[in-house]
């Protein structure tokens, strides 16, 4: 079995036909920054809660979950905290990462970021581990429309770091 066959595998359903909605995680939002993830259609989560869920084993979500509280109540969402590049190039996804533990999301200003989804990186490059790989392209589907969204003003970032999404809307 090839990696192309596991990534189909172990890919979330086909996000590339879904609509998703931006909900604010007002519970790790803070005076410093505005935090955000996406709630696919059919699902009952957020890629947030899915990312936080499905990595509770792990030694670093603490120090994680840690690390955004004290972006969104004290220093604000500075750019040294992530990892540039990880999608297309100006797309904002970056990742945020604590030991062998990755959450990708999207990268607006110092005062706002929407998380999305991740898991643990024990290879050189998400895209060698096909489950990593399917978590950062869901990120990257998001990113495109999400910048979409912005560019036809259906988005607008506020400069408090409050998004204003009434008019966006994804229909595949």
């Amino acid at each position: 079995m090839d990696i192309s066959e596991l990534s189909r595998i172990f890919a979330p359903i086909n996000i590339y036909t879904m609509s998703f909605q931006i909900k604010e995680v007002k519970s790790l939002s803070g005076a410093k920054a505005h935090i955000y993830s996406v709630i696919f259609d059919g699902n009952d989560t957020t890629l947030l809660e899915q990312f936080f869920n499905e990595n509770l084993t792990n030694k670093y979500l603490k120090v994680m979950f840690n690390k955004i509280i004290v972006m969104a109540r004290d220093t604000g969402c500075l750019k040294q905290f992530f990892k540039e590049g990880e999608g297309k190039i100006a797309d904002g996804v970056v990742a945020l990462s604590v030991g062998n533990l990755r959450l990708y999301g999207i990268y607006f200003n110092n005062t706002v970021i929407l998380l999305g989804s991740g898991g643990e990186k024990n290879v050189r490059a998400y895209q060698d581990d096909p489950k990593l790989n399917a978590k950062v392209e869901q990120i990257k589907y998001v990113a495109e429309k999400i910048n979409k969204g912005i560019r036809e003003r259906e988005i607008i970032v506020r400069e408090d770091g409050e998004l204003n999404y009434e008019n966006f809307d994804v229909y595949e």
